[in-house]
Order: structure tokens, then sequence, then C-alpha cells
């Protein structure tokens, strides 16, 4: 097997981890967001520490030391805060309108990387956008067909795509940095968050477990595929892979627990998909001059 289909096969299965969000979410819609996340998260630190020991063994410390304050911080803040949203807008929408408005995070990615990395930008990436925030907006007000609080989960599904892509720059800006100790502190810190400011609320011994399960099979581990995977395939690639999540997830859903996404998700899914496809495929051209982020 050549190294860009192994690639290939690592990045699919992380997206087929990832894109099962919405399964585990949808066994628990009775824990609140705040507790859901801390679980989800510590364990999905304890499983990446885990993996780190066995990886590393006594050199784990070392890439512990090697991570500086500021990209630690703010890769940690950014996915504590993107994923506690990320569940909070689960639970007030579809899975279906949830990763699609999720989906647009590439693109807010370019946009940032423009602004504070001084990136080059082309004028098609900024058309990108307005296109897939017109997917947003379809997708949003669809949900605001069915309900108040779709409406306002579409709305937090897009801070989820600009924590992301906060996420995603830090990373790029201090691209030296290893991102599994930051997400270890990210996962740990909004248990930590959570237990100080908020209080767990109690929770059942199948509850803790489901929540465990979904933050190393769910977290943890598409994350260790994805990071290697991206050793052996282009940027390029690994977006256009990563973008059947928005499929995958709500068909996971519909599979499992029966959810029908709403009429308006598959034109402003279409939407969003599309100009995110259009910009990927067009940064693989031979001329082009904006580095994927």
């Amino acid at each position: 097997m050549s190294n860009e289909m192994k690639g290939v096969l690592l990045a699919v299965g992380a997206t087929i981890g990832w894109s099962l969000s919405g399964v585990f979410i949808r066994y628990v819609p009775e824990i609140d967001a705040w507790t859901f996340n801390a679980y989800r998260g510590g364990s999905m630190s304890v499983a990446l520490l885990i993996w780190m020991l066995l990886r590393y063994r006594a050199e784990t410390i070392g890439h512990f030391r090697q991570a500086t304050l500021v990209p630690l911080v703010a890769t940690a803040g950014f996915f504590g805060i993107g994923s506690s949203l990320y569940i909070l807008a689960m639970q007030k929408a579809s899975v279906a309108a949830v990763s699609c408005v999720a989906a647009t995070s590439p693109l807010f990615a370019a946009l940032l990387a423009w602004v504070w990395l001084g990136e080059r930008t082309r004028l098609m990436v900024l058309v990108a956008i307005l296109v897939a925030l017109v997917g947003v907006a379809v997708v949003a007000f669809g949900e605001s067909g069915a309900s108040l609080t779709g409406l306002t989960g579409s709305l937090i599904a897009l801070l989820v795509a600009l924590c992301f892509a906060g996420q995603s720059v830090t990373l790029r800006r201090y691209h030296s940095v290893e991102m599994a100790p930051s997400l270890i502190v990210g996962g740990l810190g909004i248990f930590i968050a959570v237990s100080l400011t908020q209080g767990l609320a109690p929770i059942g011994l199948n509850e803790f477990l489901i929540l465990a399960v979904m933050g190393t099979v769910q977290l943890a581990l598409p994350l260790v595929l994805y990071m290697r995977g991206a050793r052996y395939v282009p940027a390029v690639q690994m977006v256009l892979i990563s973008l059947a999540d928005a499929f995958l997830n709500p068909f996971w859903v519909w599979l499992v627990h029966g959810e029908i996404p709403g009429a308006s998700i598959f034109l402003g899914g279409a939407l969003i998909l599309g100009a995110i496809a259009a910009v990927t495929l067009r940064r693989a051209a031979p001329d082009n001059s904006m580095p994927a982020t």
C-alpha cells in the first residue's frame, strides 16, 4: 500500500470518527452542554495522554515542555469554547444544520489567516465566504421554521466555526507546537473550569460510559488518525475528505435515531459545501498562491 493511500484511509477513518458526534449526543439529550463537554473533553485528554505515553514514553514530558504559553493557551481556549458551543448547538438544532454551518470553518480560517498572518487571500475566497454565509442563512431560517431554538442553534454553530477557524490559524501560526499537548490541556481545562464554575451535574454510570467512549472514539482516535494521515496527504485533499462529515453526521443520526433533516438543509448545505469545495480545488491548481489552512 502506498503512503498516499495509507494517508487517505487514515483521513477517512478520522472523518468517520468525527461524524459520530450527533449519534452520541442524541443518546444523552438530558445532560446539559457544559457537563456533557466536561466529561467528553476529560476523557479525550486521558485517551490522548495514554497515546502519547505509549508513543513517546519518557519523551512525553519533553513534548509538553516544548509547548510555549501563548499557543498552548490559545489552542486550548479555542478548543474548549468551540467544543462546548458545538454540544450546545447540537442540543438546540438538528445535526444536519449544525454540521453544515460548522463546515464553514475553513473559509473563516482563510480570512483570519489573511488578517492575522498576512497570508495572501484570493478574491475567490471572499466570494466563497459570502456564498457560504447565504447558505448559513438558508439553513438557519429553515431551522427557525421548526423552532426558535433551531435558529439559535444554527447561529451558535456559526460561532463554533469561528472558534475552530481560530484554532486552525493558531496552530498554523505556531506550527512548531505539537497539537496533542494543547488539546490535552484544552480538554482537562474545560473539565476543571466547568467543575469550578458551573459544577458537574450528577450523571448515571451509563451516561458516563457513553461520554467516556465518545471522548475516546469520536475525538481522541480521529485526532490521532488525522495527525498521522496529514503526513502523507496534501492539505487540500484532507480538507475535501473532512467535508464528508457534513453528510455522514446527519446520516448516522437518521440511521440510528430517525432524525430527518429539513428541506432547507439540502439547499443551504449545497451552497456551503460547494463554496468550500470550489476554494479547496482552486488551491490545488498549479498557480495557487494561497497557503492551505
